[in-house]
């Protein structure tokens, strides 16, 4: 009996350190959330990328912050399934999600909300030495741009899209005024994880440029809590629960509350940006963003 409970115990060390081993064999930077649904987290606020596996091919949302890491998902996709990608889901058409599209594009169709392609062509126009500067960056950088194309969606979609892939159903939805000129949040309603787009980040202040407005932020944030996710992967930041969407909540009503009250005073724009201070939030990350929070913040409390 002895000898017996000796052998099981082995076995069970020995199943739980080859499952370590394969867990491990994705690399670091990969977690799983549900059967057959992984997310590659950037390192330091990267973006993420998620991976989806289905019985037809592989649906990628997003490809990675830069091509090195275009490449380190491409590795794990290989690892996981021998069925190509098929289809490259934008949440967003900023560099940061979108330069690595050519590491998997053909075969993947890229997908993104209507206007994804005119705003990555004019940012692309505006810096034509943008992947000369990459590839600058580090040898390994250079390196991993071997082969680079600008890749554009192929697809773009009208508010909302439904992707059937397989046994899965993706659901798309156009977030306007959260974040870029085209964002997407992508719902696995059977799965219930949710690809939130960079309206919400996790521990750090976004930046919010002026086509974004903040009640807008908020709307979205109701609107993808209703949906009720058992996992939320936000833009950047590590995967979460709806608590992502609740803290950037309590930041934001905070936020407006403060700037209302010394819009209310008759302060200036520039005086409230030298008044206001959010020190519940001061050990978030990018704080030299915050002063582009303050102007949304007065652009909503004036109605502008």
């Amino acid at each position: 009996m002895k000898l017996k409970s000796t052998g099981i115990f082995a076995f069970v060390i020995s199943f739980f350190a080859v499952g370590f081993t394969l867990a491990q064999d994705l690399g670091p930077q990969i977690r799983k959330l549900e059967d057959g649904v992984y997310v590659y987290v950037g390192k330091n606020f990267n973006s993420n990328c998620g991976i989806v596996l289905t019985q037809e091919g592989v649906v990628l949302i997003d490809s990675g912050h830069n091509p090195t890491d275009s490449r380190a998902i491409l590795q794990a996709v290989k690892k996981l399934t021998a069925l190509p990608v098929r289809f490259l889901i934008d949440t967003e058409p900023h560099p940061d999600h979108t330069t690595g599209h050519f590491v998997f594009s053909p075969p993947a169709a890229v997908v993104a909300a209507e206007g994804a392609g005119d705003s990555m062509r004019s940012r692309e126009r505006g810096d034509p030495e943008r992947i000369q500067k990459l590839a600058a960056a580090s040898p390994e950088m250079r390196a991993a741009l071997d082969g680079y194309r600008f890749v554009t969606p192929h697809i773009e979609y009208h508010q909302k899209m439904a992707l059937k892939v397989g046994e899965r159903t993706f659901e798309l939805m156009h977030l306007k005024g959260v974040h870029s000129e085209s964002d997407t949040a992508v719902w696995l309603p059977k799965e219930r994880v949710l690809f939130s787009a960079a309206g919400m980040v996790v521990n750090q202040i976004n930046n919010l440029r002026p086509i974004v407005s903040i009640p807008d932020i908020l709307a979205a944030a109701k609107l993808m809590k209703g949906l009720n996710p058992a996992h939320v992967v936000p833009g950047h930041g590590m995967p979460g629960t709806v608590k992502i969407f609740e803290e950037s909540e309590k930041y934001y009503a905070l936020l407006l509350e403060r700037v209302g009250r010394l819009a209310k005073e008759g302060k200036s724009l520039d005086q409230i940006k030298k008044e206001v201070r959010m020190p519940e939030y001061e050990n978030w990350a990018a704080q030299e963003r915050f002063p582009t929070n303050v102007e949304a913040a007065y652009r909503a409390v004036k109605g502008g």
